[in-house]
């Protein structure tokens, strides 16, 4: 029945083999025939797709953005999955497709997903480049305190990639710590995350919360 297909399934299917095969082929054209007018047309089709897969990362936080304010409209998160699972698979090469598997992270781990979110941030850890690898990391490693996995989640956070994310990390490293019993080491981790966050004009009522619950237990002890 494969003659039978309609015309929107083999523009699928040709869209499929492009994504999956044009850019190799139009590169060996453009190397055998050495022609600069090939070489310009190669590098039009790129920025062409990054316009698309801009273009689509736009709508997909747009999206996300009308459904955070909505987060009971399984329409809305149906809508936005789809977004960042074209993304991923569309422009996988890219860190417009890292940021889809991100989005497809989050929207798993909503949904009690947990092993989906792993794997995806898992493979964001082993593939991605900054800064979608360092919200990567810090992220699986929240997942992984969740499923009493501390020791990998400290593995994740106990060197800090970028200042700018030492909040997170630290605060995670504290997490971590407390799931492993070490409220002492978790208590200055918290105060180090206040601190950087301080720094950087970030709000540090969560991490202060966090930080007075053991001094007052240390205190109680």
């Amino acid at each position: 029945m494969s003659e039978l297909r309609t015309d929107e399934e083999q523009a699928e299917m040709l869209k499929k083999w492009w994504s999956e095969n044009g850019t190799s082929l139009l590169v060996s054209v453009v190397l055998v025939a050495g022609g600069w007018l090939g070489w310009n047309q190669y590098h039009d089709m790129q920025r062409q797709e990054g316009e698309a897969a801009s273009a689509l990362f736009n709508a997909l936080t747009e999206k996300f953005s009308e459904y955070s304010m909505n987060p009971s409209d399984e329409a809305l998160q149906a809508e936005a999955v789809v977004m960042a699972e074209t993304l991923k698979n569309e422009f996988s090469g890219s860190t417009y497709g890292q940021f889809g598997r991100l989005f497809l992270a989050r929207f798993a781990a909503e949904n009690k997903d947990i092993d989906s979110a792993v794997a995806e941030l898992k493979a964001l850890t082993a593939e991605a480049e900054a800064p979608v690898l360092y919200l990567a990391r810090v992220r699986l490693a929240n997942l992984l305190i969740d499923q009493n996995k501390a020791d990998e989640a400290l593995a994740l956070v106990n060197t800090i990639d970028d200042p700018a994310y030492a909040p997170q990390y630290l605060e995670a490293r504290g997490d971590a710590l407390l799931r492993k019993g070490d409220k002492g080491a978790a208590r200055t981790a918290y105060l180090e995350a206040i601190e950087a966050a301080t720094g950087l004009g970030i709000d540090t009522r969560g991490l202060q919360r966090k930080a007075d619950f053991l001094i007052a237990a240390e205190d109680a002890g």
